[in-house]
């Protein structure tokens, strides 16, 4: 998990001051709650929650907001959820990676998931998550967070799938990934060397980086990167990622 968030955080320090209190409540306007919530303020690239509202308490029944941090979610999750969360955040990180910089705020994550609550009971949690903080490079480095109790809207154990919804007039990409894991599109699609290239270039490698890696020149890397785009039938980066996602190519 740690290693997830670090690559969607492109490795920042995470230390830029916090001056983005207005963001944080521009934000807040554009997710609307269909039952009780809490929000808190993760810092990826140090990979812990700065900040959680006193509602977790009521929501989760613990007794301080300091309990409620990384290693209780992941811990606290329901155990038939814990793959499927794993895999929503890495394909969280190869869609943001694929992103243009001025396009990493203006994007919503949703899913969800049960999590434990202190006296062992379980909720069905909405979790929303929106970039409030990034660099010039696209490196997102502070997300808010906001989780709902959905228990009661829930009538039957079927998980959601991964939506990217769209803010701005950018467009959305609902139930990109639906509850089980897609297989990949077939072989004939792409050569080996093409799916290493595609598995590097979503997950925010540039092509002197590529090459690098798998020790290639710089010539062959756009030579693959030409091709990929073509029979992938995308003509941008971010069409590139949402539709990798979608039909299971990483």
């Amino acid at each position: 998990m740690k290693k997830t968030w670090h690559q969607i955080a492109r490795y920042h320090d995470g230390n830029t001051p916090p001056s983005f209190e207005l963001e944080v409540y521009k934000k807040l306007l554009n997710i609307f709650h269909i039952g009780d919530f809490y929000y808190y303020i993760v810092n990826l690239p140090h990979v812990e929650i700065e900040f959680v509202s006193d509602a977790v308490k009521k929501v989760l029944g613990i007794a301080c907001t300091a309990d409620f941090n990384v290693d209780y979610i992941l811990t606290n999750i329901h155990p038939d959820d814990l793959n499927r969360f794993m895999r929503y955040e890495q394909q969280v990180t190869a869609f943001f990676n694929a992103l243009p910089p001025d396009k990493v705020l203006k994007y919503k994550v949703s899913y969800d998931y049960r999590l434990r609550c202190a006296d062992g009971s379980y909720k069905w949690i909405l979790m929303q998550t929106i970039t409030i903080q990034s660099d010039e490079k696209g490196s997102v480095i502070r997300v808010l967070g906001i989780q709902t109790d959905i228990s009661h809207i829930k009538t039957d154990a079927i998980p959601s799938g991964l939506s990217f919804i769209g803010l701005d007039g950018e467009p959305s990409y609902f139930n990109a990934v639906g509850q089980q894991t897609k297989q990949p599109f077939s072989n004939a699609l792409f050569t080996k060397r093409e799916r290493q290239i595609l598995e590097l270039i979503i997950t925010g490698k540039n092509t002197c980086e590529i090459a690098d890696l798998l020790n290639i020149s710089i010539h062959t890397v756009n030579t693959h990167r030409k091709n990929i785009m073509a029979k992938s039938a995308c003509k941008s980066l971010v069409e590139l990622g949402s539709k990798a996602i979608r039909e299971g190519w990483i």
